[in-house]
Parts: structure tokens; C-alpha cells; sequence
């Protein structure tokens, strides 16, 4: 009989499975297997709203990253840099949840 953890760590391995949602990222220099999603545009209208901050001519990307904590060194705490796939992005919440790691990010475009 498998154990509880056993299990959740046979879950964790089929919601990151390469050939259904997951992908391979560069995670702070470490190759991983992770699920990097954007923001609908209903979730990006209600961000926009909601900003407090508005600057012309500058416009922001939010991201998504849905990893096991094992794949990880550590995980980002909020208001830190992360670096995925070359890209730079500041940490704005994290969690983390019976072995994975759900971090917000985000990071200003200037077209």
C-alpha cells in the first residue's frame, strides 16, 4: 500500500508530465519541468483596473509558474527576482502546496 506522500508525489509527477501540460524551463539556471501560463485577458483587465500605478507608455506582463518545490533550490519569497527562460521577472506572491509551487511574476514591457 502506497503511503499518503507517496501518492501526492504520484500526482505531482502526472500534473507535470511533458507530454500532457508541462514544458521544460530554465529556472534561475536550473532545468526543470514546470507549467508557465499567462493571464487571461478577463484576468488582465481586472489587473488593470485595479493598479493603482499607471505610467504611459509602459505596460507589464504577468506570469504564472506551476513547479514541484523539489525542482527548485529554493522558492522565490515576494519581491524578489526570478530568472525564466532568459527572462527577468519580479516575484509578486508565492506559494507553495503539498509539493508545488505556484509563483506570480511579472515585469515591465516598454515597447
Amino acid at each position: 500500500m502506497t503511503t499518503f506522500k507517496e501518492q501526492l508525489q504520484k500526482d505531482i509527477d502526472v500534473f507535470m508530465n511533458l507530454d500532457e501540460f508541462a514544458e521544460t524551463h530554465t529556472v534561475n539556471g536550473k532545468e526543470c519541468t514546470a507549467i508557465l501560463e499567462g493571464l487571461t485577458t478577463k484576468e488582465q483587465f481586472i489587473q488593470l483596473r485595479e493598479s493603482k500605478i499607471n505610467f504611459d507608455g509602459i505596460s507589464g506582463e504577468t506570469f504564472i509558474l506551476h513547479v514541484a518545490v523539489s525542482a527548485l533550490d529554493e522558492v522565490p519569497k515576494e519581491g524578489l527576482a526570478i530568472e525564466v527562460d532568459g527572462e527577468t521577472y519580479v516575484v509578486s506572491s508565492s506559494a507553495t502546496e503539498i509539493g508545488m509551487a505556484t509563483i506570480t511574476m511579472e515585469r515591465d514591457v516598454v515597447p
